[in-house]
């Protein structure tokens, strides 16, 4: 439930000297020891706080983020900030071991950080369909979907509303409006 490439060419990026020093020491390994590391972390902390905090990798603190300084003054700050790999990736595998796929994953930095399902009034669809697949079909054990783990928001979509939740947990996850749509006296799916 991560983008192993997008993580490890921002490490490069912006911290090219500890990854020179990590490099030198593991080698060929690197990758393969810094995702161990990292997964243990989000599983341990949680995104929101590795992508505030970074994590540790043999003594050294690695960034997965950098946000915008509170004023331009300081340059190198606001040069980090302008690294940051925001990406959209279209029909991700969401479950391990079958074909489920998502219809959209938003990423920092190789990190999920919000899942959108989409749906299309044209097929009959709308954002009660993607509720409904989030409550029905995805398990919220799943990596991708594990509470503050991974993705921090999952939203269902159509052209006129969006609906949100933070947290899976089959049919007691609660939707909220992200938008008031065209009935804004709809509260709660």
């Amino acid at each position: 439930a991560l983008f192993p490439a997008q993580v490890f060419a921002f490490i490069q990026d912006t911290q090219a000297r500890l990854w020179a020093e990590m490099k030198a020491l593991h080698a060929s390994g690197l990758e393969a020891l810094l995702l161990t590391t990292l997964v243990k972390e989000l599983d341990a902390k949680g995104s929101l706080h590795v992508l505030r905090h970074g994590f540790k990798f043999y003594g050294k603190t690695l960034r997965l983020a950098y946000f915008r300084p509170a004023h331009g003054a300081n340059w190198e700050v606001l040069e980090l900030f302008g690294k940051n790999r925001l990406t959209v990736t279209r029909q991700v595998p969401c479950h391990p071991g079958d074909n489920r796929t998502l219809d959209m994953v938003l990423a920092v930095n190789g990190l999920p950080v919000a899942i959108i399902e989409l749906k299309n009034p044209g097929t009959g669809q709308s954002w009660r369909n993607a509720v409904r697949q989030f409550k029905e079909d995805r398990d919220p054990r799943a990596p991708l979907f594990e509470f503050k783990k991974r993705a921090l928001v999952h939203f269902a979509a159509d052209p006129d509303e969006v609906w949100m939740t933070t947290r899976l947990a089959r049919e007691k996850t609660h939707f909220l409006p992200l938008n008031r749509g065209s009935h804004p006296g709809q509260i709660i799916c």
